[in-house]
C-alpha cells in the first residue's frame, strides 16, 4: 500500500483560510484507489489528465504546483504519485466568454490563456464565442454567456439597471484609431461628413461621442455617426467609400494606411477609457464565487504573461492578423502600454468613466462604483499569485 499525505492553506476571496487535508492511497500494481479524501473538491467537477510513475515525480512536480496555489493541480498529483502509472480525471467547468471579433491584445487575453493552458489549470475549459457588442451583453444577462469582454457595452447595461459587475479591467487607455479619406487631414475636414462607429451605447460610441466636442464638433450635427460592426465591416466601408471616415482597430488601422487613407486620431493619446476586461452576472458572483475567482485566476495568470512576452505575443499577433513581424511588434507594443498595471483601476477613474457613460447614456440618477465594479476577485487572486497588493 502507498500513501500520500499532506496539508496546505486555502484562502478564499473572502479572506478567510482553512486547512485542507489531503489523503490519497492505493496498490501501484493494480493501479486503482482504495481510499483517497480531498476535501478542497468534494463539491469541484474538474477534470485534469496526469501520469506519475512514481513518487519521485511528484516531488519533482511539487514546486510548480505549490507556486500556482492550484487546488486541482495539487490533488491531481497527490493522488496520482500514490497511483503509479494511472489516469486521474474530474470534469471541467466550462466557462462561455463573450469576446470581440477582431483579434487584438485584449482578446488574446483569453486566446492564449486557453492555448497556453493556464484557464485548465483552474480547472476550467474555456470557450470564447464571438458575438456582436449589444448580442453578447444581452446573452450573458440571459443566462447564454457566463461572462463578456465588452466593458463598455457591459457598463452601460449596469447603469441601465442590469444584474451585472465588472470584476477584471485589462486597460486603461482605448486603442482606437480615427482614419480619414485619403483628402482629410485633420479633424476639422470631418464636419459634414459620415463616421462609422460601433453599435450605439457600446464603448467606442461613447468615446467618439465625448472625443468629437473637444474638437469643436457635435455628434449627429457636425458629423452624421453610422453603427457599423464589426470593424473589419467598417474598414470594408471605408474602403469602398460608402463612408467618409470610420474609427477603427490597429490591425484594421495598418490596412487603411497602406491604402493611403489618413490618421486622424488617435483615441488613447486623449482620453482614459475601460474597454476590455471581465463582465460578469451578479447571480454567478454570488452564487458560484468559487467559479469566478478560478476563471480570474486564469486571467490574471494570461495578462501577466502576456506583458512578460513580448516576442511570442507580437509573432501572434502577426499572424491573427495576417501581418508582417514588424506590424506584429506595434500591435503588441501600443496594446500593451495601454494595459492597467494590475487587473484593476482606481477608484478615480472608475468615477470619470460613470460620469462620462451617464452623460452620455443619459441617465440621471446617481451612480457610485460600487454599482458597478467589483475587485474583490482581482485582489485576492493577485495576494494569492504573489503580485503584491492591488491599487
Amino acid at each position: 500500500m502507498t500513501r500520500c499525505q499532506f496539508s496546505l492553506p486555502l484562502c478564499g476571496t473572502s479572506g478567510q483560510c482553512s486547512e485542507i487535508s489531503l489523503t490519497a492511497a492505493g496498490p501501484s500494481s493494480k493501479g486503482d484507489v482504495d481510499d483517497y479524501t480531498g476535501r478542497c473538491h468534494q463539491k469541484d467537477r474538474h477534470r485534469t489528465e496526469m501520469i506519475c510513475k512514481h513518487r519521485e515525480d511528484f516531488m519533482k512536480l511539487w514546486p510548480d504546483a505549490k507556486r500556482s496555489h492550484s487546488p486541482t493541480l495539487i490533488f491531481v498529483l497527490c493522488l496520482a504519485s500514490c497511483l503509479g502509472p494511472s489516469r486521474v480525471s474530474f470534469a471541467l467547468d466550462e466557462a462561455k466568454i463573450h469576446v470581440a471579433g477582431t483579434p487584438n491584445i485584449t482578446s488574446f487575453v483569453y486566446q492564449v490563456g486557453k492555448e497556453k493552458g493556464f484557464y485548465r489549470e483552474e480547472g476550467i475549459e474555456l470557450q470564447p464565442i464571438m458575438a456582436g457588442m449589444l448580442q453578447g451583453i444581452q446573452g450573458l444577462i440571459g443566462g447564454s454567456f457566463d461572462y463578456s469582454q465588452m466593458l463598455g457595452q457591459g457598463g452601460g447595461a449596469i447603469m441601465r439597471g442590469a444584474p451585472l459587475k465588472i470584476i477584471m479591467a485589462f486597460d486603461t487607455r482605448p486603442s482606437w484609431f480615427l482614419l480619414g479619406g485619403k483628402n482629410m487631414k485633420s479633424l476639422q475636414d470631418l464636419k459634414g461628413k459620415q463616421l462609422a462607429v460601433s453599435s450605439f451605447g457600446a464603448a467606442l460610441d461613447q468615446m467618439t461621442r465625448e472625443l468629437l466636442p473637444r474638437f469643436g464638433m457635435e455628434p449627429m450635427r457636425d458629423v452624421v455617426l453610422r453603427a457599423i460592426e464589426p470593424p473589419p465591416n467598417r474598414l470594408a466601408a471605408l474602403l469602398s467609400g460608402a463612408i467618409d471616415a470610420a474609427v477603427l482597430t490597429h490591425p484594421e488601422t495598418i490596412i487603411a494606411r497602406r491604402q493611403g487613407f489618413n490618421e486622424l486620431l488617435f483615441f488613447g493619446d486623449h482620453i482614459e477609457f475601460v474597454s476590455a476586461g471581465v463582465v460578469a452576472t451578479e447571480k454567478n458572483i454570488s452564487q458560484k464565487p468559487d467559479f469566478v475567482r478560478r476563471f480570474i485566476r486564469g486571467a490574471l495568470k494570461t495578462f501577466y504573461w502576456i506583458k512578460a512576452n513580448e516576442k511570442e505575443v507580437a509573432a501572434r499577433l502577426a499572424k491573427a492578423t495576417k501581418s508582417s513581424e514588424s506590424d506584429g511588434l506595434e500591435l503588441y507594443r501600443t496594446g500593451v502600454k495601454l494595459f492597467s498595471q494590475d487587473g484593476t483601476i482606481p477608484r478615480s477613474l472608475q468615477e470619470r468613466m460613470i460620469s462620462m457613460q451617464r452623460k452620455v447614456l443619459q441617465i440621471e440618477k446617481e451612480i457610485t462604483p460600487e454599482n458597478v465594479y467589483d475587485f474583490s476577485f482581482v485582489r485576492a487572486a493577485n495576494k494569492e499569485l504573489g503580485k503584491g497588493e492591488s491599487s
